[in-house]
């Protein structure tokens, strides 16, 4: 038995049929909801009109998570180092990896005077 699978497109809006070549989607977000909308040409341009004010007076999001300072990262890293040294000296079972426990923390700062 053969078997035909057909696909038909329609506009979100108004439900009208629509071809291939006819469908535009159109992605967009709001408060961090994500929406997609399969519009004809002709609605398609009316939701682009209608948000032009809107866009023209926004700013474009970043497109990406902004990178973290690696200062911090590399000062924490040495601290961890100096803890974890420090914890090994005194005899405290410290794992080479991983968070370092609170107790150590705190012995190390006492012992450093902090």
């Amino acid at each position: 038995m053969a078997r035909r699978d057909i696909t038909q497109y329609f506009d979100d809006l108004d439900n009208s049929a629509l071809e291939d070549s006819e469908v535009n989607s159109i992605r967009f977000s709001v408060d961090g909801s994500h929406y997609i909308l399969d519009l004809s040409d002709e609605n398609a341009a009316a939701f682009r009109s209608a948000l032009e004010p809107w866009i023209a007076a926004a700013q474009p999001a970043p497109t990406s998570t902004p990178q973290r300072s690696t200062t911090r990262q590399t000062s924490s890293m040495k601290r961890s180092r100096a803890v974890r040294e420090w914890a090994r000296k005194e005899g405290l079972e410290v794992s080479d990896r991983g968070k370092i426990p609170a107790r150590i923390m705190d012995a190390y700062d006492k012992a450093q005077g902090k």
